[in-house]
């Protein structure tokens, strides 16, 4: 059993516990906030076994705990990372895994000489449907993929976190990271930025993004929207020469189908069970690196969370300065 210890008391954390109840592989044993109040009333919601502690700290330094899920705000990944790993504690990071690349390869530094696993919780590539289109990709289903296009967007714009640039919001941080991931997913590693357009509110942050990337020999393109100012129909497609792969929501996938040249439906899969809880997919996927002594989780090695900071940094660079 992975004892985990929740570290940010928010939404997140909050759909996450509730996901992992009664789960045979992984409990979550402890939780800790700030403000002791939050995380008696968070725990009393969502995961009434788990330990109260006072402060990240403490939760970091405990002997009970295997793997802390971290998911205070964007800005505070980094700083909170690195405190557990250096207390030789297994972390899973909450997207996005930090602020910039320099941050994302600094944990992975730290965590290599520790020997701990790190892992981003990019639920979507644990989600069992994104293994069924790489294997339908992979069995040449649809040929060699030419065009990749998703979108994702909320009408969140109100949200105080997602306005302010002292914690880490704007559109991109909060959905732009899942769009990334899935072109990164089904384009290949080998990716460079070739446009971007942003709307930005007064303070600087991004409302919304339209960006292109294309892989490095211009065999790929893919062109990406996310919005915190819409919902959107949150769909993705992955275009091949005999063949197309469409998603219906790429962020909580609700169905992957599979299409002939002539959009004849070939096959179709859908989650099973709650689609809603699909978080234990990546807690589960940590459990079982951990219990074979690996740092690294299968479905989101270092390697694609580096990518994804490199990405990250060539479009955001694009509206924010320094």
């Amino acid at each position: 059993m992975l004892r985990v210890g929740v570290l940010g008391c928010g939404i997140i954390a909050a759909k996450v516990c509730d996901s992992l109840k009664g789960n045979a592989k992984v409990a979550v044993a402890g939780v800790a906030s700030r403000d002791k109040k939050k995380a008696k009333a968070f725990a009393s919601a969502h995961c009434p076994d788990a330990v109260i502690y006072s402060g990240y700290e403490a939760l970091a330094k405990s002997s009970d705990i295997d793997l802390i899920y971290i998911a205070t705000p964007n800005t505070f990944h980094y700083e909170h990372a690195i405190m557990c790993i250096k207390e030789r504690k297994n972390v899973l990071i909450e997207k996005p895994f930090a602020m910039s690349l320099e941050e994302t390869e600094n944990i992975f530094f730290e965590a290599k000489n520790r020997g701990v696993l790190v892992a981003e919780a990019m639920w979507t590539s644990y989600l069992p449907l994104h293994k069924v289109a790489l294997d339908w990709i992979a069995e040449g289903k649809i040929g060699q993929v030419k065009y990749v296009t998703a979108n994702l967007g909320y009408a969140i714009e109100n949200v105080p976190r997602l306005k302010s640039p002292t914690l880490g919001g704007g559109s991109y941080l909060d959905l732009g990271v899942y769009t990334t991931n899935f072109a990164l997913s089904f384009m290949g590693d080998d990716l460079k930025v070739s446009n971007v357009f942003v709307r930005t509110n007064d303070e600087g942050v991004d409302r919304d993004i339209t960006y292109s990337l294309e892989t490095e020999d211009g065999s790929i393109l893919g062109n990406f929207y996310v919005t915190m100012c819409a919902n959107t129909d949150k769909d993705g497609a992955i275009i091949g020469e005999k063949g197309k792969i469409k998603f219906v929501n790429i962020n909580n996938y609700r169905k992957v189908s599979l299409y002939s040249p002539d959009d004849v439906l070939l096959d179709e899969k859908e989650p099973e069970g709650d689609f809603l809880h699909g978080y234990v997919y990546e807690f589960e996927s940590c459990a079982k690196a951990i219990s074979e002594g690996r740092i690294q989780a299968t479905e989101m090695p270092w390697s694609r969370t580096v990518n994804i900071a490199k990405l990250s940094d060539a479009i955001r660079s694009v509206y924010i300065e320094g």
